[in-house]
């Protein structure tokens, strides 16, 4: 993992319990946006429907907006602006960063 200030490490951790207490369906959602920063609603919505077996996924952004973790655009979903500098620095295996701290 490359090199993390103070500040950022404070918000990793943030981030972690955060995440660690999320259900399924939000986890599932946020791990999906934290992947691609910002992508189509129809797009994401049919993935998380498909492909993760998301029952509701518009429910599962909007409570996880509800939280902060991320920002609803014209037609499309955004990480969060306050997570975007640690995605863009770390990569996109939020898995894998998670475990790491």
């Amino acid at each position: 993992m490359e090199r993390l200030t103070p500040e950022e490490l404070k918000t990793l951790r943030k981030l972690k319990e955060i995440v660690e207490r999320l259900p399924r369906d939000e986890a599932i959602a946020f791990k999906y946006l934290w992947e691609y920063i910002s992508v189509g609603e129809i797009i994401a919505e049919q993935e998380l429907r498909i492909q993760y077996g998301v029952a509701k996924p518009s429910l599962a952004f909007k409570r996880i907006r509800e939280k902060g973790l991320m920002e609803r655009g014209e037609g499309c979903y955004n990480l969060a602006s306050w997570l975007r500098p640690l995605r863009k620095k770390l990569g996109s295996n939020l898995d894998l960063i998670l475990s790491r701290i």
